[in-house]
């Protein structure tokens, strides 16, 4: 793989905090409230991340549109106390806080993503893995935020055919975070810190953006 169009000082250059205060809200309350074990926490927690961030878990569900309301994320919560209590997520979770993104946590963060996005296929019928990235980026920020338009974007900075995953994982996203973690490894060499994954989407985002825009004033 390689970078093409980056420069790392425009990258350390970029200071957008039109979301930080929300996403510090979001952070915070799942720092306050980790664990998948009390109904309230999940049903707070899986609603105000999944639409704060337009990756609801009823979206696109394919599930009778009529039982989206408070019974659909009554059965949501309750079926994902017993994905916690059977799959041990709470500590799995707790295993990967505070450690870095790197190679040796890579494979975990792609299998406990895989479970999640399992977890929401059999009560959505989609893999939602958009969702689960989001969902465990604010419990543990070293997961890479997936979507659209950050695929777009990571694959147009970093180029070149990332291996096949040799275990149980989401494909797209495991090519997503491999290439997100060949940008992170070089920015962490060539700047004075280690970058987080949150400045990364950011970038992402912006220049996916920036696109999209451009193409807008190229149609006028």
């Amino acid at each position: 793989m390689k970078l093409i169009n980056f420069d790392v000082k425009k990258f350390n250059n970029l200071k957008d905090k039109k979301w930080m205060l929300g996403n510090n809200i979001l952070y915070k309350m799942c720092s306050d409230y980790p664990s998948h074990t009390d109904p309230e926490e999940i049903r707070a927690k899986i609603l105000l991340i999944g639409r704060s961030y337009a990756a609801s878990i009823e979206r696109r569900s394919k599930i009778n549109k009529k039982h989206i309301n408070d019974d659909f994320y009554d059965y949501v919560v309750k079926e994902f106390i017993k994905f916690n209590s059977k799959n041990k997520f709470d500590e799995k979770l707790s295993k990967l806080k505070n450690k870095e993104f790197n190679e040796k946590t890579l494979k975990d963060i792609l299998i406990l993503h895989k479970e999640l996005t399992k977890f929401f296929k059999e009560l959505t019928g989609k893999e939602k893995r958009s969702l689960a990235s989001k969902y465990l980026h604010f419990h543990v920020p070293i997961f890479p935020i997936y979507d659209s338009r950050a695929n777009s974007s990571i694959n147009k900075i970093v180029v070149g055919r990332v291996e096949d995953a040799d275990f149980l994982c989401d494909e797209k996203y495991f090519k997503f975070c491999n290439k997100i973690l060949f940008l992170y490894n070089y920015i962490k060499n060539n700047s004075r810190k280690a970058p987080t994954l949150r400045e990364i989407d950011t970038f992402l985002i912006k220049n996916a953006n920036d696109r999209l825009n451009k193409k807008k004033v190229g149609k006028r």
